[in-house]
């Protein structure tokens, strides 16, 4: 019985204050926009020279880079915790410009629900 009054506090916390216990939200932040940048013709991603920005009405947000160890890009991201229907634009060294219309980023329960997007750019003629 002890054990069980000194447990209660500690299922309360978890389960949030919401009263709905089977739900149990983190504290880490999810983008809303997720993309992988991909050469058209290659397939292969694209290691760097891209940069991109989201737009929501009145609302923009630069892309943040992600890259690997030795500094090549693997991903874009942006709109952190921010549920939108967004514009994507992309531009690259090499490549055509790359935009995307109508891209929608739910809000979830806890957090965002993210969208994962593969930008396909096609390169420039020289």
């Amino acid at each position: 019985m002890r054990t069980a009054l000194l447990l209660l506090p500690l299922c309360m916390l978890v389960a949030g204050c919401d009263g709905d216990e089977s739900i149990i939200c983190t504290t880490e932040a999810r983008f809303g926009v997720n993309l992988s940048v991909k050469d058209a013709t290659t397939g292969q991603l694209i290691p760097e020279g891209v940069r991109g920005a989201l737009r929501d009405g009145a609302y923009l947000d630069s892309l943040h880079v992600f890259t690997d160890i030795e500094g090549r890009i693997y991903s874009l991201a942006g709109a952190v915790e921010r549920p939108g229907t967004y514009r994507v634009d992309l531009v690259a060294t090499g490549y055509q410009p790359w935009t995307r219309s109508d891209v929608r980023a739910e809000d979830g329960r806890c957090h965002v629900t993210p969208v994962s997007l593969v930008a396909e750019l096609v390169p420039t003629g020289g």
